[in-house]
């Protein structure tokens, strides 16, 4: 439920990704209880009021009695401003939320709003009204103020008085810099009764939109020299998160683009792909004398060698810069003593003849050893182009969040970046300090970036960008396999060695997590791996290999060993025993439930799960059920090849003293990405069929004499 919160406040000031502001609006309370109408422009006869001074309750809509919480007003308004010699974005949000349960009271009873670099806040309004009709104002006193490590700020208010059935109301104004591109959604996991999105901005501008899943396509009007868009949407339902899905590619929603200026006829399109691919090369090839020179010395420090093997060279120049230069996200830029940064988020030099030049500087990098995000990428640049090794800089966005679209230019998404070598067909993300070459981030693959095509000399022949399809690691590179083995004691409690190997993404989030685990709270870490564990001590001992960042050059697996003693793994039952085989695998998604699938299936990656299981069957004994080992669930494709499956078998064996082992053999695949809704039944028996397993127990008992 707290996922609420996010989906409230992001609007409210602005992602990282909108920077454009502007002015919102309140309705007239009567406007709530109108008739309902399908999706249109705001009527001439609604009247519209920014903060009423007499709020009223409004009752329970009974359709949506069922909800969590429920907005009964959304209004974002974005106004593009002439200030001194530039333009400034105002953005308004305007919130009112009735929260109808226990989660809705949780999601909304503290309000969190991220204050970004260079935003002003000039007001803040927050109230709560009561099923009674008591209304709660939130004075400034009470609007409070926190820093994070990085240095961002947020905004917390406390809400008072929420209760069953309240209303929350919030009004944020902030100002930014400008922004020529922005994105905003209007559908959530909670059903929103109104909502209203307005962008103004001066006539000589001229903006293009795109609409999605069902947003109206909007059309501007001229008024007192400015341009206007505005839409009214009414009752939008909710659109809830499912498993395994990316709810945000599905939501209704509007992005805008900045197409030219009004009397430059000498370009009809602004901001195209090729004017990003252009920036991309500015910002990050154009070196000075000293730079270069520092650059020379730092890869002469780190064994790299000009015109060397290029993966050898790529190795060094990642670890160098990745161990040996400190990224960090926001530095401040008054702590001058040691600057490192600016505000607007670029490296800065000490050295500089103006002491305030914002410059991605690289002798200061290098000599502080430390830079943010930019300077961290102009430094990688810099190094490869010394180096000799051919590369290309590109940037592309989350798969779970945004599509790139090449023939609408908004370049907001693009904030991954990424260098390919088309040498060694593999890519290279420099933000991401855990991870190596040819690993990158997993929500980066199965899209498209662009990629600039100029040289590091500048001069580029043919076309100045290009798209590419960046793929990620397949099947057999991402692993997560299993050999354990299972013996009993006299008591019939089990003793269990199991040996894990994680290769591809499958073992990024734990060399991260190892990474920064003091070696005294490693056991710890090895403990939470166990869930059928029973008591800490019960650990006998563990050991861990490949846990450095280097096992990504040749994917090397991650590999836990541990033995442990076990009595919750056994139940008696009567006579017989319990083994609880099913949990030595772990926990698994379920998809029970049958509700009606909205949107595809989107997995993160692709993935393949091997898993040995061998019992050593107590003399005397036998297992008395061993048919529920056997499941098989798989989805073909129109080749009859397996897409996704889950298959399990069994065998027993003796060895050479006579006794029995019970090999129980697990495989489970997923090898594509992607599955339309009407696929959806197909997938979810696959997956229930892993999580059918996990419960699996099997029935030993003694052989008849």
């Amino acid at each position: 439920m707290k996922k609420y919160i996010a989906i409230i406040l992001l609007l409210s000031v602005a992602s990282l990704r909108v920077a454009a502001q502007g002015r919102g609006y309140a309705p007239n309370y009567n406007y709530l209880s109108t008739p309902k109408y399908a999706p249109v422009r705001a009527s001439a006869k609604v009247r519209f009021d920014e903060w009423v001074e007499y709020p009223t309750i409004h009752p329970v809509p009974p359709e949506h009695a069922d909800q969590p919480a429920i907005y009964l007003l959304r209004d974002i308004g974005i106004d593009y401003r002439y200030e001194g010699k530039g333009i400034n974005c105002f953005h308004t949000s305007h919130y009112i939320v009735k929260v109808l349960d226990e989660s809705g009271i949780e999601a909304f009873s503290t309000i969190k709003i991220p204050v970004r670099q260079s935003m002003r806040v000039p007001q803040i309004k927050a109230r709560t009204i009561t099923p009674g009709g008591k209304v709660y104002t939130i004075p400034k006193e009470k609007i409070l103020t926190t820093k994070d490590p990085s240095g961002y700020y947020t905004v917390v208010i406390a809400m008072e008085g929420v209760e069953k059935n309240a209303e929350i109301e919030l009004l944020v104004k902030t100002i930014t810099p400008y922004s020529f591109y922005g994105h905003y959604s209007f559908q959530e996991p909670i059903p929103i009764q109104n909502a209203r999105f307005t962008l103004s901005y001066p006539r000589d501008m001229m903006f293009e939109m795109k609409s999605h899943n069902g947003f109206p396509e909007l059309t501007d009007t001229l008024s007192y020299k400015r341009k206007n868009f505005e839409v009214m949407l009414k009752d939008i339902p909710a659109l809830k998160d499912e498993p395994s899905s990316f709810a945000n590619l599905h939501r209704m929603s509007i992005e805008y683009r900045v197409k030219k200026w009004a009397g430059n006829n000498e370009r009809p399109r602004m901001y195209t792909w090729d004017d990003y691919a252009r920036k991309l090369w500015d910002a990050n090839y154009n070196l000075n004398e000293k730079e270069k020179a520092a650059v020379n010395k730092f890869l002469s420090e780190i064994g790299v060698r000009a015109n060397g093997d290029e993966l050898e060279n790529v190795r060094k120049i990642e670890k160098g810069i990745k161990t040996g230069i400190t990224l960090y996200e926001l530095v401040d830029y008054d702590q001058r003593k040691e600057v490192l940064a600016t505000r607007d988020f670029r490296s800065i030099s000490t050295y500089s003849s103006y002491y305030d030049d914002q410059k991605n500087v690289l002798d200061s990098i290098i000599s502080k050893k430390a830079a943010t995000g930019p300077g961290y990428i102009k430094l990688f640049a810099a190094c490869l182009t010394q180096a000799g090794v051919r590369h290309q800089l590109g940037t592309t966005g989350d798969r779970s969040d945004y599509t790139l679209d090449q023939n609408f230019e908004n370049w907001y998404a693009m904030d991954e970046s990424l260098f390919y070598f088309p040498n060694l067909k593999g890519f290279l993300a420099p933000l991401h300090q855990y991870l190596r070459y040819p690993v990158i981030p997993a929500e980066i693959t199965g899209g498209k970036g662009i990629f600039t095509n100029i040289p590091p000399s500048g001069i580029a022949n043919g076309a100045v960008y290009q798209f590419r399809t960046i793929p990620g690691l397949t099947t057999t590179e991402t692993q997560a396999n299993l050999n354990a083995a299972v013996s009993f004691t006299k008591d019939m409690d089990a003793r269990v060695d199991v040996a894990y190997a994680y290769k591809g993404y499958l073992s990024t989030d734990l060399r991260t997590r190892l990474a920064f685990t003091r070696p005294e709270k490693v056991r710890e870490l090895v403990q939470d791996m166990l869930p059928y564990l029973d008591k800490p001590e019960n650990l006998a001992k563990y050991t861990i290999t490949n846990e450095g960042f280097n096992s990504y050059y040749n994917n090397k697996p991650l590999e836990i060993y541990a033995s442990l003693s076990n009595s919750s793994l056994v139940d008696k039952a009567g006579k017989n025993y319990l083994l609880k085989v099913g949990q030595l695998i772990g926990s698994h998604e379920e998809l029970y439930t049958e509700n009606e699938r909205k949107m595809p299936v989107d997995i993160a990656y692709p993935s393949s799960h091997n898993r040995t299981i061998t019992v050593n069957i107590p003399r005397g004994y036998k297992v008395l059920n061993p048919e529920a080992l056997v499941m098989h669930e798989e989805y073909v494709n129109g080749d009859l090849d397996p897409v996704v499956s889950f298959k399990s078998d069994y065998s027993i064996v003796k060895d050479k003293t006579g006794a029995e082992k019970l090999i129980i053999k697990i495989r489970e695949n997923y090898t594509k990405l992607h599955f339309g809704a009407y696929d959806y039944e197909r997938y979810r028996k696959v997956v229930n069929a892993a999580a059918d397993f996990n419960k699996v127990a099997l029935l030993i008992g003694k052989r008849p004499v």
